[in-house]
């Protein structure tokens, strides 16, 4: 049976979401499962890839619902992953609440024939299993995050899965930073409630005060539906403080592009801000995102170069067509988009390839709507570049 938030008992599985309004353990639950892993790794938790200046990797977010729409990205992935070194899945990869034994059919399966490793962040509904699963098969930490010697999953279904695809290399924890000879790459975990905790912030200024070309994948995105989240300001600062290129979130199920000018010391520098959550889960709308002339943000900053996809008019015909297009639109933009989301084409997924050379980053978008050779002919939707 297909996966679908019709379902009472996906709800039900995710309840997390629900008991983290009231109360949210999740800073709590995530220095218990870093402590085992600083045991493990020390505590700078920096993946050495050193090795590479001349590079290429595919960034996707928020995937694993194991349908129809997750499938038909992997094909284009495929083809376009050849010539990359790795792979990072930014937010939610397994749904509705990233257990282990999901990862089979939502992780494994569908991504058995990429040869490199992949890497992840978690995204909400990775929390919502405590990241036990998300440790499991990301961290190859097998234990319970208090009782070191509890194992958390079965030795021999975990030895099937990883018959099926596994990694060279496994990340050293759940946030943590990857080091290029030419790019760092900074990856941080805001779990539930779109929080960092402290811990987590200290080792974040240690990583970023470096000279280095950096990026930032958050399972949350700062910008995104035309507003500034200001839970993340304390991030949006040291991204600004120490230089980095670009922002990339998920969680929000879409594409979604800002250029934000920065004026520092006399002099002009732009932020690139992504959205890049449209890897396999149901669509988020964009018909409802104000016009970017009429955004308004903290301190009056201004955007340029807003773009969404799909588009404002494809959004509305995709949910038009989902039998709800009778009701006003202050009803129908209120609506969960997941009881209105069709496993049918067209798709709407993306998902970006980032070109990394001594002089210049490009972040390539590809657009996936049906299955077929001239979606897995197309080249990028979009190319940007940054020095």
């Amino acid at each position: 049976m297909a996966f679908s938030w019709g379902n009472p008992l996906n709800w039900l599985r995710s309840y997390r979401h629900l008991t983290a309004y009231i109360w949210d353990n999740t800073d709590k639950k995530r220095k218990e499962w870093v402590r085992a892993q600083r045991e493990r790794h020390g505590d700078d938790f920096v993946l050495d890839r050193t090795d590479l200046e001349r590079f290429s990797f595919l960034l996707l977010a928020d995937t694993g619902e194991g349908d129809q729409s997750q499938r038909v990205l992997v094909d284009k992935l495929l083809k376009e992953g050849k010539s990359t070194e790795f792979a990072i899945i930014g937010s939610d990869v397994v749904y509705p609440a990233g257990r282990s034994h999901h990862y089979l059919a939502r992780f494994h399966m569908p991504y058995r024939n990429y040869p490199k490793d992949i890497y992840a962040i978690p995204g909400n509904h990775d929390w919502y299993d405590v990241l036990t699963g998300f440790m499991i098969h990301f961290c190859d930490n097998q234990f319970h995050r208090k009782k070191r010697n509890e194992r958390t999953v079965d030795e021999t279904k975990l030895r099937d899965m990883r018959a099926i695809r596994s990694n060279e290399t496994y990340q050293p924890n759940m946030y943590f930073c990857l080091d290029t000879a030419s790019l760092r790459i900074v990856c941080v975990d805001t779990g539930i409630r779109t929080h960092i905790d402290d811990d987590q912030m200290a080792w974040l200024r240690r990583v970023s005060a470096t000279d280095k070309r950096k990026i930032l994948i958050t399972g949350d995105p700062i910008y995104a539906n035309g507003k500034y989240d200001g839970r993340l300001a304390e991030l949006d600062q040291i991204v600004k403080n120490y230089g980095y290129l670009a922002v990339i979130g998920g969680d929000t199920h879409n594409y979604q592009q800002y250029r934000v000018t920065l004026t520092a010391v006399g002099s002009k520098r732009d932020v690139w801000y992504f959205v890049n959550g449209g890897g396999g889960a149901f669509l988020s709308r964009t018909d409802h995102i104000t016009e970017s002339s009429a955004m308004r943000f903290p301190g009056d900053v201004r955007v340029s170069d807003f773009d969404v996809y799909p588009d404002r008019e494809a959004s509305k015909g995709f949910f038009d067509s989902a039998g709800m297009g009778f009701l006003p639109d202050f009803i129908r933009w209120r609506m969960p988009v997941a009881l209105l989301n069709k496993d049918r084409p067209p798709y709407y997924k993306s998902f970006m390839k980032i070109v990394v050379r001594k002089t210049f980053i490009e972040f390539q978008l590809f657009r996936v709507e049906n299955f077929g050779q001239p979606w897995l002919d197309a080249g990028p939707w979009k190319r940007i570049r940054v020095s």
